[in-house]
């Protein structure tokens, strides 16, 4: 069914033509998905970033960082809340084979324990099905769960599934909507593991082909309004500079869903399950 017409359908069975309107007033945003690294920081400065952040009405985000002190700057620097999440894989120059460092649940520990950061997660880690078993990956799920941190995985379905096998307590943000991010798939991650999450950085094209939001990711977003965030994925400084822009084409699918929907996946679902401290 298409989902305009299901939308009106759904208003018209329900009598209440108020939820189901298509959003109205454009919700601040609460971007899941941000890097900001030392190499980038030199180009792309706190000030601009936190200019970028203001002109698009980002309320909070996640941001990924190497390092605490480049945290610590932009907090200062800027009016978004800044949730941050320690980039260990990437600090210690092994993107896809980090799940293989010796000792790296006390590495990180030592990491955490020896910053002045108040860290609310760790990611984003990147691991195919194949390395699900690297005794680094459960040392990780471990510290996750003993100071209840959130992971970050860029990864394979095998690979979430085996973290909630071992650690059903795991909190999990699945970044992009998983690497295979077809709607069916989605539903079927999203009702098997209730404490798992999803962004949809770099999703725009599957969601919102030609200017109209598919049906499908229509009917999920609907179905699961609570359990999706979006973001913009600054993993270069072309994609700071492109920020308005990419977040522009966020807002057009956004814009199409009823406007208790919009505002869910805009900020409030984020808001929730990271909420100020």
């Amino acid at each position: 069914m298409h989902h305009r017409l299901h939308r009106s359908l759904l208003g018209a069975t329900l009598g209440l033509a108020l939820p189901f309107t298509v959003a109205s007033a454009e919700p601040p945003i609460f971007d899941a998905h941000l890097h900001y690294r030392p190499a980038v920081a030199e180009i792309f400065g706190i000030s601009d970033v936190g200019r970028t952040l203001a002109s698009n009405d980002v309320r909070s985000a996640i941001v990924m960082s190497t390092e605490g002190g480049l945290i610590r700057r932009l907090q200062a620097g800027s009016d978004t809340r800044i949730v941050p999440f320690l980039e260990v894989s990437h600090r210690l120059g092994k993107k896809m084979d980090w799940m293989h460092v010796e000792d790296l649940g006390a590495r990180i520990a030592d990491m955490l324990d020896e910053s002045d950061v108040a860290w609310r997660g760790l990611g984003e880690f990147h691991i195919l099905a194949d390395d699900r078993f690297g005794p680094g990956f459960e040392q990780l799920l471990d510290l996750a769960v003993a100071r209840d941190l959130t992971i970050m995985i860029h990864g394979d379905p095998a690979v979430i599934d085996h973290a909630y096998a071992t650690h059903p307590e795991v909190r999990i943000l699945w970044a992009h909507a998983g690497s295979y991010a077809y709607p069916p798939l989605v539903q079927d991650y999203l009702e098997r593991h209730p404490r798992m999450n999803m962004d949809l950085s770099m999703r725009n094209p599957r969601i919102n082909p030609g200017g109209q939001i598919d049906d499908d990711w229509f009917e999920l977003f609907l179905t699961h309004p609570d359990r999706f965030m979006i973001g913009v994925d600054t993993f270069t400084t072309t994609r700071w500079e492109q920020y308005t822009h990419l977040k522009d084409e966020t807002r057009a699918w956004l814009d199409q869903l009823p406007d208790n929907v919009a505002r869910a996946i805009a900020f409030e679902n984020g808001e929730r399950l990271f909420p100020a401290q």
